[in-house]
């Protein structure tokens, strides 16, 4: 039985080593890896969103303010860049903290002018105006790595297994994708091709992703 077991373990090491390997291995290890990158930035987006969720009502009251406590719309935060103490706490056990992702908190009024969404600041992230409840958002973003894209003239995109997985993760509706610029202004694509303004108050992207391929990721509050 055991001289068995030695010949048939022989047999399958030859047989790996002689029989060629799949055409599609590449795409089979890759895929899977493409999806543990982007769900860094999906980790600290969601543990973002647990920071502003537990700085608002009913979580967070100011101290001696019963207004506060009494809105049901009321926050406990301020516009700005989340540090990554600020989130430590809200990471899932078991993931680290990936310091090449950006989270940052904004405020602000919507106007829609001819059909086009104009956003402007808001006093902040409790006051409304006259024309406008005051919007809360979170955009995440961080850099894609040079092995993920695939560059054609003046294009650079995702590659394919890049999109898979953000095909597999993210709804057709969400504005979670890749940065592009149009007429000077950032926008994110997703894996459908639809096209979501950055709103241009999210000043902590700079330059940062004018020159390198970015994820992003954005969520209304």
């Amino acid at each position: 039985m055991y001289l068995w077991v030695v010949l048939a373990t022989f047999l399958a090491a030859l047989a790996a080593y002689i029989l060629p390997l799949r055409g599609d291995m590449a795409s089979v290890v890759d895929a899977p890896i493409a999806q543990a990158m982007m769900m860094k930035m999906v980790v600290k987006h969601k543990a973002g969103l647990e920071y502003m969720k537990r700085n608002a009502w009913p979580y967070s009251c100011a101290s001696g303010n019963n207004t506060f406590c009494q809105s049901h719309n009321t926050v406990d935060y301020v516009p700005g860049i989340l540090t990554d103490n600020d989130v430590a706490d809200y990471m899932p056990f078991g993931f680290v903290n990936d310091a090449n992702y950006t989270n940052e908190i904004r405020c602000l009024y919507l106007r829609i002018t001819n059909g086009v969404p104009i956003y402007s600041q808001a006093i902040d992230c409790n006051t409304s105006s006259n024309e406008s409840e005051v919007l809360r958002a979170l955009l995440t973003y961080g850099p894609i790595p040079e092995h993920w894209l695939v560059v054609n003239g003046d294009i650079v995109k995702p590659s394919g297994d890049l999109t898979t997985a953000m095909r597999k993760h993210f709804g057709f509706n969400q504005m979670a994708g890749y940065v592009v610029h149009i007429n000077g202004s950032k926008y994110i694509r997703n894996f459908e091709g639809t096209d979501f303004l950055i709103p241009p108050q999210f000043t902590s992207m700079g330059s940062n992703c004018d020159n390198q391929a970015c994820f992003a990721y954005v969520t209304w509050r």
